[in-house]
């Protein structure tokens, strides 16, 4: 597994989407699904690793040119947290990525 930063992750799913021409309407051909780890020490309590990482994928309005708007869904992969706006927690929030990975890519 190799471990990306939260910008590099970001840079991966845009160059993803232009490399693969992806098209807003019926969604994309191809899906790369990436998940960012949480630093434990961002949450008052103990969660597993499971819990502190978020699995989302390139049809979000953040990776797709052209977009009016700038989101990014993601759900915890032990499903406890099933649909975060994980850029408000990231990019505006608390939480800080430690590390993120590509999970699955088609």
């Amino acid at each position: 597994m190799e471990k990306l930063t939260w910008s590099e992750a970001k840079k991966y799913l845009i160059d993803f989407n232009r490399k693969y021409n992806h098209k807003t309407k019926g969604g994309p051909e191809h899906i790369c699904v990436m998940v960012a780890v949480i630093k434990p020490e961002c949450f008052d309590k103990e969660y597993t690793l499971k819990e502190r990482s978020y699995a989302f994928n390139n049809d979000n309005k953040a990776f797709i040119d052209g977009m009016g708007g700038y989101s990014i869904f993601a759900g915890s992969l032990d499903g406890s947290d099933p649909c975060v706006r994980l850029e408000q927690y990231v990019e505006y929030g608390d939480w800080e990525v430690d590390y993120c990975y590509i999970q699955k890519e088609d």
